[in-house]
């Protein structure tokens, strides 16, 4: 019977443990083909950006000779298959470079769900998060 018991419950902390590895495995594999932004906050955020970013990184996104551009192939292929979290922090702590660091979180992720929908990523059902450790667990997914 203590056999048993401990049987039972050894595989119990086993398939526990599994389930744990097994969602943190498919949160790891979250993309922004998924549909992690709105369209809506998209709106807002191309407000910002034209508010604040327009003006050094142009109002096409493509930037200059020496300001990167914020959209087209060599862009996304920079930032494809990384932490959708990493181009958060840059933006959230580098810019503006006439003020770096101030923008709000939720009007980084705005702008960052706005650089998504002009990377031609779908949208979804809820806006994109302003939590760094939400976006680490989400890959760009950006077209190649």
């Amino acid at each position: 019977m203590q056999r048993t018991l401990l049987f039972l419950a050894a595989l119990l902390f086993v398939s526990s443990v599994a389930g744990v590895t097994r969602s943190t495995v498919y949160a790891q594999d979250k993309t922004t083909a998924a549909g992690v932004y709105t369209e809506a906050q998209a709106k807002r955020g191309q407000q910002i950006y034209t508010d604040t970013c327009a003006m050094c990184h142009g109002p096409d996104l493509k930037g200059t000779a020496t300001i990167p551009g914020l959209a087209g192939m060599e862009f996304e292929g920079f930032w494809r298959d990384q932490p959708l979290g990493d181009l958060f922090e840059k933006i959230s702590v580098t810019m503006p470079k006439s003020a770096p660091g101030s923008l709000k979180p939720e009007q980084a992720a705005d702008v960052l769900a706005y650089l998504l929908s002009e990377m031609k990523e779908p949208t979804g059902q809820a806006d994109l998060s302003a939590k760094p450790d939400d976006l680490k667990a989400i890959k760009i997914q950006a077209k190649q």
